[in-house]
């Protein structure tokens, strides 16, 4: 079986490329999906094996256009740790080249970087991006309140520039936010209300999963799943009762959810990323399909991109040659169990009447999950936007009248 030839989210064409260029940071949030050990030690991508990661997308991203066409959507994101801690220059060197690469892409493409914003590096980085992504939660997030400053002050810079004709740099902005217990206290209505006063129309809520620090902190951050349900339903009754108002306002998983539901279809971006198609690349090379367990140092990588080999040239000399590329893992056998595995549905969930869209949620929260009380799909969020569905709520990509969704906003750290 390969992503996106099961019957598992029909008319899903999306696959999701985490390139994790260092997993460094400055910030160590309480709720993060990466050990703290892990950024401490860990290496940075060079150009050359930054470059052969993208080439190895579009190459095999192009033997899929050719031979099956189970994809029409590429998503990109330059992410880690914290990716601009590699510097302007590096980017400036490397992004001319990856955009150049990417431009051979047979499929629509997504190429962004998710950012914490907190320094004037990061600002200079993300100028040379179309689309940034970053993420906000209260209390976890920020070591120091002059961190969240200079976050809060790097969003508006940006967002002003680019409303200004003529300038350079990102068009394109989202905000995601982790359903920690710090937020879901506060209620979804003042966090909406928090991220569209600074400008964020492109949201999204994802809710907690216990991995790297987030786990070994889980009991002082994680809320209740009927807690992360309730938001849930907040959400989308305030989504619903402001669009109108709001040009361009986007939040995830309400839209996406009132799409699965008016549509009775599993969406890409509400169901297990491994589902219809997902890599994680770590910065040593390794490679995992589950983009949260990324965060751990013990996981089972489906092979490595960065090991080389050095072949001999006819003039004598020699030069190293990568050995393994994107399409050798996607078409692993490791690669493909993890697929299949993601595919089968919990014993709990096989007679849910939910299942065929909610497709089990996240395998991480069912591992955790003792079967009692709210379930990891937060069936009651479900059932609420099926209810306000049936009371005539269509989706916004539908009042559009357009069934093309903007790009995809996956919860990050």
């Amino acid at each position: 079986m390969q992503p996106g030839l099961s019957n598992v989210g029909i008319g899903r064409t999306s696959f999701l490329f985490q390139i994790n260029v260092t997993r460094r940071c400055q910030l160590r949030c309480s709720h993060c999906y990466i050990l703290s050990d892990k950024k401490t030690n860990s290496p940075d991508m060079t150009e050359a094996e930054f470059l052969h990661v993208v080439q190895g997308i579009v190459d095999h991203m192009k033997l899929d256009y050719e031979f099956s066409r189970r994809y029409t959507f590429v998503d990109i994101h330059v992410i880690g740790g914290e990716p601009s801690m590699l510097g302007v220059e590096f980017f400036k060197a490397a992004l001319p080249k990856a955009k150049a690469m990417l431009s051979e892409l047979p499929q629509e493409v997504a190429f962004s970087i998710v950012t914490n914003l907190v320094t004037q590096e990061a600002l200079d980085v993300s100028r040379l991006f179309d689309k940034v992504a970053t993420s906000y939660e209260r209390s976890t997030r920020f070591n120091k309140r002059k961190q969240e400053e200079i976050w809060r002050n790097n969003v508006r810079t940006l967002m002003a520039e680019s409303k200004i004709p003529g300038i350079p740099g990102p068009k394109d902005f989202s905000v995601t936010t982790a359903l920690v217990k710090p937020v879901v206290q506060a209620g979804a209505a003042s966090m909406i209300e928090e991220l569209v006063e600074l400008g964020f129309t492109k949201m999204h809520f994802g809710f907690f999963i216990p991995s790297g620090d987030g786990d070994l902190n889980s009991k002082l951050v994680q809320p209740k799943h009927s807690e992360t349900a309730q938001f849930y339903c907040d959400a989308l009754d305030w989504y619903i009762d402001n669009r109108a108002r709001i040009p361009d306002l986007w939040i995830n998983p309400c839209e996406s959810w009132l799409m699965a539901v008016h549509q009775d279809q599993p969406m890409d971006d509400v169901v297990c990323p491994i589902v219809h198609g997902a890599l994680d690349i770590d910065s040593d090379g390794r490679t995992i399909s589950c983009i949260e367990k990324g965060g751990t140092n013990d996981y089972h990588s489906h092979g490595n991109l960065f090991e080389t080999v050095e072949v001999p040239k006819a003039d004598g000399t020699s030069e190293v040659q990568f050995t393994t590329t994107i399409h050798d893992v996607l078409t692993s056998r490791s690669y493909l169990r993890e697929v299949i595995k993601a595919t089968r549905l919990p014993d709990a969930c096989k007679k849910c009447d939910e299942r065929m869209i909610c497709r089990a949620s996240c395998g991480v929260l069912h591992e955790q999950w003792n079967g009692q009380g709210e379930c990891p799909g937060f069936k009651t969020f479900i059932k609420h936007a099926r209810k306000r569905v049936e009371e005539g709520v269509l989706p916004q990509a539908v009042l559009m009248r357009n069934s093309a969704l903007p790009d995809h906003l996956i919860a990050v750290g």
